[in-house]
């Protein structure tokens, strides 16, 4: 109920607010496109079904928005409906024709419907363009601590090592390693890493891991026992800290647990996981002078891998911050954003890919009540958070539009296609019935995107 509630009072107002600017962007961009081959827009509609306001510009356009906060559309002069799929029947004066969308030559037709995933893509490019001038873009060293016993230790690979590729996939930051982690659950991934000079190569077979965030989100991934290779620097105490109570501050480094080098962040819960309650003797340095104390691991529970719950030993300290930012001028700003544009783009048809061929549980479509989700959640993080969700969902609405499925831009472009092969346009009869798959295709997701949307929502 309380979710229900959270749907109605914090998350629909965000979800109205990103989704609205998202579909006006893609819509304009049919629009902008069609505007430079001088076709007329007899509607131009945010939202679906009843208009609640609007106005009609000196050419003729009428500007709404609609009752249903679910898309839009714009409506061309010549146009059977708002899909732009067929003609109209209706007489056209001469004058009327030569601003018709079908009077125009096919590479204007496929132009104007590419004008809209094209300003999705764009408008994602942009902003990451100008965040990336201002404040770089974040960056973690793909070097890895390796747990010991995980899949990347029995693959042969050691704490200092720095990935250069995973999965097939160029690894140019530590963030990288978290997206394939996220692609591949339990596929062999290829691996190629550096140790010292030497450049070696190996397999990882990762473990699969399903766990629930703090949002009550499902999150499935591949663990690969890899970590960031991080200073063991205490970086903040966490209430109720037993370091905190020894008189460990921030900015120490911790040097042995017990007579056992630390070396690494993520080596802390390996020697003192399975002594919650027993006292430990902690080595550090502070201000270059070494000193020890004693501490008494907090008993924390935990849930591993396979979903079994246990209790492990916590320090409750947290890492010093490890992203760093590099700094571009515009252009290298502008080739990152492409960068990341396109590392969405692949990530997201892998998974449409990985669905279709049933390696990915269908229960990972979502919809309009799952994105609202998503807008509220992003909005604990500020506004950084609402923009990094619009700069995903932007892609995400423009790469979608782009499968080959009737009733989507891409499956205009399909039909495009084959009229530019074979020299005509497919038959109506053939349009018509593309038309009624396509419409199947998107209404049968759009059911089961819903269906999981409630399910999320009933937890």
């Amino acid at each position: 109920m309380q979710s229900v509630i959270s749907l109605f009072t914090t998350y629909l107002p965000y979800f109205v607010l990103v989704l609205t600017l998202l579909v006006f962007i893609h819509e304009f961009g049919h629009y902008w496109v069609a505007r430079r081959f001088g076709i007329h827009a007899e509607v131009f509609s945010i939202g679906f079904g009843p208009e609640l306001f609007g106005w009609t510009d000196r050419r003729g356009t009428r500007w709404k928005v609609s009752a249903i906060p679910l898309g839009g559309y714009v409506k061309f002069l010549g146009d059977n409906d708002a899909t732009s799929t067929t003609p109209s029947d209706a007489p056209l004066s001469d004058e009327q024709k030569h601003g018709a969308f079908f009077s125009k030559p096919l590479y204007a037709r496929a132009a104007v419907v590419l004008g809209g995933p094209a300003a999705n893509l764009l408008f994602a490019v942009v902003v990451l363009t100008i965040v990336f001038f201002v404040s770089g873009e974040p960056y973690s060293p793909a070097t890895v601590a390796v747990q010991v016993d995980g899949p990347a230790a029995k693959a042969g690979l050691r704490t200092g090592d720095e990935i250069i590729r995973l999965a097939d996939r160029k690894v140019d930051r530590y963030e990288d390693i978290q997206g394939s982690q996220f692609l591949y659950w339990a596929k062999p991934m290829s691996v190629e890493y550096r140790r010292g000079g030497e450049l070696l190569h190996g397999e990882i077979v990762p473990q699969f891991c399903e766990r629930t965030d703090r949002y009550n989100n499902t999150l499935r991934y591949g663990e690969l026992g890899l970590d960031q290779l991080v200073r063991p620097v205490v970086g903040g105490l966490l209430p109720n800290s037993p370091a905190e109570a020894a008189g460990l501050k921030v900015g120490d480094l911790l040097l042995e647990i017990d007579g056992k080098p630390v070396g690494y962040f993520s080596r802390i819960p390996e020697l003192i996981g399975a002594r919650a309650g027993q006292p430990v003797v902690v080595k550090y340095e502070r201000d270059g002078q070494s000193a020890e104390t004693t501490l008494v691991p907090v008993a924390d529970k935990a849930v591993d891998c396979a979903g079994k719950e246990r209790v492990v030993g916590r320090f409750r300290v947290r890492p010093v911050a490890t992203t760093q930012f590099r700094s571009y001028g515009v252009l290298g700003a502008m080739g990152a954003g492409v960068n990341a544009v396109w590392d969405m783009t692949t990530m997201f048809y892998t998974s449409m890919a990985q669905i279709l061929t049933a390696t990915r549980p269908v229960d990972e479509l979502g919809g309009p009540i799952r994105i609202a989700k998503a807008a509220g959640e992003a909005s604990h993080a500020g506004w950084s958070g609402i923009l990094n969700l619009m700069i995903a969902l932007s892609v995400v609405l423009g790469v979608f539009n782009l499968l080959p499925v009737p009733m989507l831009d891409g499956g205009h472009l399909a039909m495009y296609l084959y009229e530019a092969i074979r020299g005509k346009p497919l038959s109506l009869k053939v349009q018509e019935f593309g038309l009624r798959v396509g419409f199947a295709l998107v209404i049968g997701m759009a059911l089961i995107a819903t269906f999981n949307d409630i399910t999320l929502l009933l937890r």
